[in-house]
């Protein structure tokens, strides 16, 4: 009798330790969470120079961040739920680009279970309705001959200016939900010391910018260590080469004056086919 209760005991807490071990693997087992799946679509597959390109993420759990890594790297942007909360399963982008080539666009989405999926995709930006510059020649600026540089005497050539070229265009800078631009520079020319050869070739670079835009030239003395002065000494410190005022025509060789100032350029360049 006595070895009966003695078994019937092991026997009851057998049951209760599986008991105890079936409800500590219940307890271990984590909650599943929803994958997240990313998918990107664009409204074109072949972006144009100085086209703004859209692109729409859409995943399929709400969105708590999103980071952007464009150009090599050279462009960073992040943008996180305000609220800690969501940033919604579908989100706007927008890219643009100055030159010509392939782009890498890589993404890193996370979701409100901190959820991480990287992904990325490469885009080819093609030539489309732009206009290339293929050289110019600054004829005349403001005190051209004469002295810039005063620390030099009447008879050094070294007074004169060392003249610099910049060209500046509009550059997207808000690329989430609405975008917005401004105006930045997109190319420097070397320096021509003392006024020599201000004839500028440009042909062996990609200077093109859509027809439908315009680009801001302008002159500088270049005293070297971030030091100079604007040669067109008005405000603003720059002149504009709008496309479309030459579009009818397309002539390739267009001039850019302003007597005002004593400003003179001449430009050659090329026009898109069609």
């Amino acid at each position: 009798m006595r070895i009966k209760l003695i078994l019937a005991s092991i026997l009851f807490l057998a049951m209760l330790s599986a008991c105890d071990s079936e409800s500590n693997t219940e307890e271990d087992i984590p909650e599943q969470l929803p994958a997240l799946r990313v998918q990107i679509t664009t409204n074109t597959a072949t972006p144009f120079v100085d086209y703004v390109l859209e692109a729409t993420i859409s995943t399929s759990n709400p969105i708590k961040e999103i980071e952007v890594t464009d150009n090599g790297g050279l462009s960073y942007t992040t943008k996180v739920s305000s609220t800690g909360d969501d940033l919604g399963t579908t989100l706007d982008l927008f890219f643009m680009y100055p030159t010509l080539g392939a782009y890498k666009l890589e993404f890193l989405v996370t979701d409100i279970y901190n959820q991480k999926v990287p992904f990325s995709e490469t885009i080819t930006v093609t030539r489309g309705n732009a206009v290339r510059i293929i050289s110019a020649e600054v004829i005349s600026f403001y005190n051209k001959d004469q002295t810039w540089d005063p620390e030099f005497n009447a008879n050094d050539s070294n007074r004169l200016a060392d003249v610099k070229i910049a060209f500046s265009k509009s550059k997207l800078v808000e690329r989430f939900d609405t975008p917005s631009f401004e105006f930045d520079t997109w190319y420097i020319s070397e320096t021509r010391e003392n006024q020599t050869d201000l004839f500028f070739d440009f042909s062996s670079e990609d200077l093109y910018i859509d027809l439908a835009k315009e680009v801001r030239i302008t002159l500088r003395d270049d005293d070297g260590k971030n030091i100079g002065q604007s040669l067109m000494l008005d405000t603003p410190d720059y002149r504009i080469l709008d496309f479309k005022e030459y579009n009818t025509r397309r002539p390739t060789k267009i001039t850019l004056r302003d007597a005002a100032i004593n400003f003179e350029m001449k430009f050659i360049v090329e026009w898109p086919q069609g």
